[in-house]
């Protein structure tokens, strides 16, 4: 419900400053938050500008590094370069603030300012990059610092609302986790904040942001809950230097973000308008992709001590992994995830020997040979409907038994063949009862088609039964291992020595 706590009129002037105090209201113990409304009077009327002020003082101490890692994608750097240059010109804590742009292709050419430099860098992926950010800020006593996209499609305002609320936060472990909207679905959140625990879970997805009532009660529950597990993406992430102890691990790209979330003490909090756009991940999932998931979700379960899990847990991470896969007839990307699942057995030395990717990445690629995005004019969209027809209850109780016809005999002569758009891409109900899929990117101007191979499923999973059996009879040293040898790896050392930096004095 909505409650009036107060209202005045008041004479808006050009020049004048017009102040209501609320602070009697923080006496109220009620829950709730506190929107302000304006209505003109007269015709005519103009608001410039309005805000929210408080008498406390904040650390005028803060100095916030921005930390940008790119790698070939010059236009989007330059364009971020130039919007932050205007803004750090002009901003209330521009003095404060500076940008360490880290191109990891030493590509882009970024406009001379004093307050935006780029460092050369190895490619070591996102967690080489943003590592190397903060070690730069470290070095120059930055006692902040946000990792953010390299497109950096967040409004200045979300700079401003997080600058000012860590200088005024009384937790010295305070963090901020930027939203994620979807350029494609402006109008519905991706993720306000996420939990990671065997599986990353975006938390407040779908809500529609054109309806107040959806909007306050996202912005009272994130503000209540605080879950032990929750993690800040790296497309807009605010961190205290001094509580960073356990440096990002190797991971090339994907969970680096949710592994230094973890490992680090730091009290995470969403803010309201505090949010990043950014393309759909639908058009980013490939068999690498998925490859670089596998393995970092198994290493969170293994390295820290809070995500510990059973060898069972461990495996059904995995099975988890093959089960959406196998039944969307996606064999390469199933081969990329027992690599994935091979590698995290050999051991954490090999994520510290090849911070790179490199082999995998090369592997991977020789393949890949179906399962890359085409242009559609390469395929014939042709569409049947199988046997149980539409009915997608009826296809879910019957198709999922025999992992999406893979048992049944026969299969390819009567299954379905479908198109399927790239915003049911995530989900199985589009696929049961399928012999043949053909995948549309979010453009809808390329695709991919995959088909029922029922021998060579068998020989998949039989694959996946040897690394379960591996995995349940490894998994205690695995993860004594692991433990020892994490904080090793995860340090500012390490990092120095990856990069070909110097040494710390």
């Amino acid at each position: 419900y909505h409650e009036v706590l107060d209202s005045t009129v008041v004479d808006l002037t050009l020049t004048d400053e017009i102040r209501l105090d609320l602070s009697h209201y923080s006496d109220n113990e009620a829950l709730g938050l506190i929107t302000f409304e304006v209505r003109a009077i007269a015709p005519n009327a103009s608001l410039k500008a309005a805000r929210y002020m408080t008498q406390a003082k904040p650390n005028n101490g803060l100095r916030l590094a921005i930390v940008i890692t790119t790698f070939c994608r010059e236009t989007q750097v330059q364009a971020t370069a130039h919007r932050l240059a205007q803004y750090l010109d002009l901003a209330e804590f521009g003095a404060q603030m500076d940008c360490l742009i880290i191109d990891n292709a030493d590509s882009a050419q970024i406009a001379p300012h004093p307050k935006i430099r780029r460092f050369a860098n190895a490619n070591l992926g996102g967690a080489g990059g943003f590592t190397r950010g903060l070690l730069q800020a470290t070095a120059e006593g930055f006692s902040h610092v946000l990792f953010m996209d390299d497109d950096a499609a967040s409004p200045t305002e979300a700079l401003h609302r997080t600058f000012a609320f860590l200088a005024l936060a009384k937790d010295d472990r305070a963090a901020i986790a930027g939203a994620l909207i979807h350029t494609t679905q402006r109008a519905l959140m991706a993720e306000n904040g996420a939990v990671f625990d065997h599986k990353c879970r975006p938390q407040f997805r779908g809500t529609d942001l054109r309806h107040f009532d959806y909007l306050f009660q996202m912005e009272q529950k994130s503000a209540l809950a605080r879950p032990p597990k929750l993690y800040g993406g790296w497309w807009f992430f605010a961190f205290p230097v001094a509580h960073a102890r356990s440096y990002p691990f190797p991971f090339f790209v994907r969970g680096d973000d949710v592994n230094f979330s973890l490992a680090n003490d730091f009290a995470i909090t969403t803010l309201n308008g505090v949010v990043a756009f950014a393309e759909s991940f639908v058009d980013k999932e490939t068999p690498l992709t998925w490859y670089l998931d596998l393995r970092s979700h198994m290493v969170h379960h293994l390295a820290l001590p809070k995500m510990a899990t059973s060898p069972f847990g461990l495996i059904a991470i995995g099975l988890a992994f093959v089960r959406r896969n196998i039944v969307k007839f996606q064999y390469e990307t199933i081969e990329a995830v027992l690599l994935a699942w091979g590698d995290v057995l050999k051991g954490p030395d090999y994520f510290a020997t090849h911070p790179d990717a490199a082999p995998a990445r090369a592997a991977i690629k020789v393949l890949t040979k179906a399962e890359v995005w085409q242009p559609l004019t390469n395929f014939h969209l042709d569409q049947r409907e199988g046997f149980l027809g539409t009915n997608k209850i009826v296809r879910r109780l019957f198709y999922p038994f025999s992992l999406n016809g893979h048992a049944l005999p026969f299969f390819g002569r009567w299954g379905a063949k479908r198109v399927i758009p790239a915003a049911e891409r995530g989900f199985s109900d589009a696929v049961w009862g399928a012999v043949q899929l053909t995948f549309l990117n979010v453009a809808g101007d390329k695709a991919y088609v995959t088909r029922c191979n029922t021998p060579r499923a068998v020989w998949l999973l039989v694959r996946v039964l040897g690394l379960s059996l591996r995995t349940l009879v490894q998994h205690g040293r695995l993860r004594a291992l692991y433990r020892r040898r994490f904080p090793q790896i995860a340090t500012p050392d390490y990092w120095r020595k990856a990069l070909g930096l110097r040494p710390s004095a």
